[in-house]
């Protein structure tokens, strides 16, 4: 039996007879992943990036950010670093960050794959669409935990998953080949108490609020 990446209990079977792939639905803490040997190459998930519209031409993928930061980054009254981490070909965040006078940095491990943001430590970090190609979660949450300063924020932005298998199965997000990860608010639950985060806010589609203890 699979044991769930993220807590560790038995996983229920979820087989997709469309593309003949098995993923794994943990029944506790309801995180639901692809397996293994599906997951394709990271050669194979660069040129899949590498067709997506994500640059500041893109009115509507600025404005996405633009709202992010108005409703999510600003209230927190961000003075120190922040890290934008998964920054993509085009990395738009970023540059609005700093548009907004903020002292930020950005990785990508396609685009930008610059080490030296291990080097410090940041009042904020934004991941976004980046979680859900995690192939070990808890590994790479625990990793951005540990670059967040005491009370730092860590901003997500993932479209929270259903627990409707028929739902899932069906859904446009999955269909992406680099999509391996899928959260339910109960995931992140799991992830805050193993990483040293509290959740503190999420707008119930697609953005989540850490802090960290």
């Amino acid at each position: 039996m699979m044991k769930c990446k993220i807590c560790g209990s038995d996983t229920r079977l979820v087989y997709d007879q469309q593309f003949k792939i098995k993923y794994y639905r943990c029944p506790n803490c309801e995180f639901l992943f692809m397996e293994d040997e599906a997951m394709i190459s990271f050669d194979e998930a660069r040129a899949v990036y590498d067709t997506h519209e994500n640059s500041i031409d893109n009115q509507g993928y600025v404005d996405m950010f633009k709202g992010l930061i108005e409703d999510f980054v600003k209230p927190l009254k961000i003075s120190g670093r922040v890290l934008d981490f998964g920054s993509g070909p085009g990395p738009v965040l970023y540059q609005l960050l700093t548009e907004e006078g903020l002292d930020a940095f950005h990785f990508d491990p396609f685009y930008n794959p610059d080490n030296a943001y291990k080097d410090s430590l940041y009042q904020l970090i934004t991941s976004t669409e980046v979680v859900e190609h995690f192939f070990d979660p808890i590994k790479e949450f625990k990793h951005l935990s540990s670059l967040l300063e005491k009370n730092g924020y860590l901003l997500i932005m993932t479209h929270i998953r259903n627990k409707d298998l028929d739902v899932f199965l069906n859904w446009w997000y999955r269909r992406d080949v680099t999509h391996v990860s899928f959260y339910h608010l109960n995931t992140f639950k799991y992830i805050a108490q193993v990483c040293g985060l509290e959740r503190i806010k999420h707008n119930d589609k697609n953005i989540i609020l850490f802090k960290k203890k």
